[in-house]
């Protein structure tokens, strides 16, 4: 009889798990479209306290969704899942089925078949990792609000904006229980050499190979790899060593390096002693046997919210590099060194270039980016006494009693909502918009980019990582870079540099952190809005000097383009074959909240110096 591993263990695919992941699914996807205007549903009815009923027509006339929803700023509708209803024939049906609702929508949305088969295997995938969430336990938020930096890291839902936030296509059901953030296992890297003649080992000045080696490694175990390569006869001068995630190794590097491994370009060592565990982008590892050693990022050849997780070997080459360069930037900034912003620099690289798919012009990113690893510092080294750190993302926590961790920590401290608003805005934001507006370079700090550093449950400072990969740069900052640097890095017209603070924080950070503080705190939005306002020219009249660019780079414009991704999967890019990662699609524009909360405030002194805008 055969013996199937895990065959029986599918715990998380029970019916009341199914359900309830398939309705909050199902709602995220209707408030997404909405917010991108792809779902447009009738209004049916409207509260005096502005709770507004909606009915989903679909391509069936005969299927059709109901449900009510609160406005909120930047075109978010905040669905009440509980009215959420599915409709056939007039008779309501279970809501525990995802993956219908676009099929159901397909013409009305304008999918093409092609498109919507792999959205819907990326959907199921989803659901599954979420229901693997929900059967292992969600925490609350209270004790969410006491966990370390693991725990908290492992109990993450996934990107806020993509409904298809954990698609990971390439992974099986025994991946997610071992591989994936939330099944919190802990692994250890195989180590492989690879020869110097095809792999690039890059530093930053002060490191060099062999001490970084032994570093990581110790004196035992990097010797025993080098006996190893000695046995097979070979010399390790002639190789470099990179760690590799198990799952890559046995899927892309053994098939698709499988010529180099016969012919000794790569040699597998061992696993190294070392134990990791994987964060919320999956392939940054970080160890969990030594919490001050350098968190470990592999390539993984997944595609995951709309891309392949490899490693590009250009921006590998020079990562240390530009590292060194904002680090400088930092270290003579006097306001960015007083706010305690950390950039935690990705200090060394290695990368591996596959010889065949290399000599393809212009073949597909992913066939790339089979091999690689960055080394980044560690934020535990960075924190004074009675310091700890979470990740940014968990701020967007809300636990199955409906009650959110900002809640829990704002009770927790004992500071009051306002209080608490205005310390996490002066840690994160102030520091964002010092490097916006006075070095001219920009990236994306969002929430799993960004780790928060609390004291007592407040929030303190800011670590940034992730920024090398992320940097996008302006005619002014290329400027200050090597020309070899700003050939690999991005680059943006001075027009649509702003949507890097007002579609980057504003509409992917602000716009559910501010509806958490409405709905779950109790702190009305438009003071919320008005809290972000005041922090942005509490900035201004702090750097005077960076008047000019106030105006240049306006973030109190009345609106701004509403940026889209979930469109880009669904009707744009798709799966096509494409040789570069896909960009975000542009349609129409968005009401700046920041700007009306700064009429409203003119309005109100107005009518308290007795002026009235309706007869004066």
């Amino acid at each position: 009889m055969m013996n199937y591993r895990h065959f029986d263990q599918v715990k998380p695919l029970n019916k009341e798990i199914w359900n309830k992941v398939n309705l909050n699914y199902i709602a995220k996807s209707i408030t997404e479209l909405m917010h991108e205007k792809l779902a447009e549903p009738e209004i049916v009815g409207r509260e005096q306290d502005g709770l507004t009923h909606f009915r989903l027509s679909t391509d069936h006339e005969q299927i059709s969704y109901s449900f009510s929803a609160c406005h909120r700023a930047l075109d978010y509708w905040h669905i009440l899942k509980d009215t959420l209803i599915k409709y056939v024939d007039g008779v309501a049906v279970p809501l525990n089925n995802a993956p219908a609702f676009f099929t159901e929508m397909q013409h009305t949305f304008g999918i093409k078949p092609f498109t919507l088969a792999h959205f819907v295997e990326e959907t199921l995938n989803t659901l599954y990792a979420d229901a693997y969430i929900h059967e292992k336990g969600r925490l609350s938020a209270g004790q969410l609000a006491d966990a370390d930096y693991q725990t908290i890291e492992h109990q993450m839902d996934g990107h806020p904006w993509a409904t298809i936030n954990k698609g990971r296509i390439g992974f099986n059901h025994d991946d997610q229980g071992r591989y994936a953030p939330e099944a919190g296992q802990a692994t250890q890297l195989a180590w492989l050499a690879v020869h110097q003649s095809r792999a690039a080992f890059k530093s930053l000045d002060t490191i060099t190979a062999a001490s970084f080696y032994e570093e990581e490694l110790g004196a035992a175990q990097l010797e025993a790899f080098k006996d190893i390569l000695r046995d097979k006869d070979l010399n390790p001068s002639d190789y470099l060593l990179i760690p590799v995630h198990e799952w890559q190794w046995n899927n892309k590097i053994v098939l698709q390096l499988a010529h180099d491994i016969a012919s000794q370009y790569i040699v597998p060592l061992a696993l190294g002693k070392d134990e990791y565990m994987c964060q919320q982008s999956i392939r940054t590892f970080f160890n969990i046997s030594h919490p001050g050693k350098h968190y470990v990022k592999t390539a993984i050849s997944i595609l995951n919210t709309s891309i392949y997780r490899g490693l590009s070997p250009k921006k590998l080459a020079i990562a240390p590099r530009v590292t060194n360069w904002a680090k400088q930037m930092l270290d003579r900034d006097e306001y960015l060194r007083k706010t305690g912003v950390v950039l935690l620099g990705e200090v060394a690289t290695a990368s591996y270039t596959h010889p065949q798919y290399s000599a393809i012009p212009g073949s597909p990113y992913q066939y790339q980016e089979f091999l690689g690893v960055i080394w980044r510092e560690s934020a535990e080294n960075y924190l004074q006494p009675g310091e700890r750190i979470q990740t940014m993302a968990s701020l967007l926590y809300v636990d199955d009693a409906g009650e959110s961790l900002v809640g829990a920590m704002i009770e927790k401290s004992g500071i009051g909502a306002a209080a608490w608003l205005k310390a996490y805005l002066r840690a994160y934001l102030k520091p964002v918009l010092r490097i916006f507006y006075k070095h001219a370079f920009f990236f994306s700090p969002h929430g799993e980019n960004t780790i928060l550093v609390m004291k007592d449950f407040i929030p303190q400072r800011i670590i940034i990582k992730d920024f090398v990969e992320e940097i996008v740069l302006t005619e002014e900052s290329k400027a200050t870079l090597p020309e070899d640097l700003v050939d690999v890095l991005r680059e943006i017209d001075d027009e649509l540099a702003p949507l890097f603070i007002l579609s980057g924080i504003f509409d992917a950070v602000f716009r559910y952190l501010g509806n958490i503080f409405h709905t779950c705190v109790g702190y009305d939005e438009q003071h919320f809005w008005k809290a972000v306002a005041d922090t942005i020219l509490e900035f201004q009249e702090e750097n005077p000097e960076l008047e000019g660019k106030y105006a240049k780079f306006d973030l109190f414009v009345p609106e701004f383009t509403r940026v889209c991704i979930n469109r880009v999967r669904l009707l744009t890019h798709g799966y096509s074959e494409s040789t570069d990662v896909p960009v975000p699609e542009m349609i129409g524009t968005l009401i700046n909240p920041v700007a009306m909360a700064m009429q409203e405030t003119e309005c109100l002194g107005s009518v308290r110096d007795g002026f009235d805008p309706m007869t004066d």
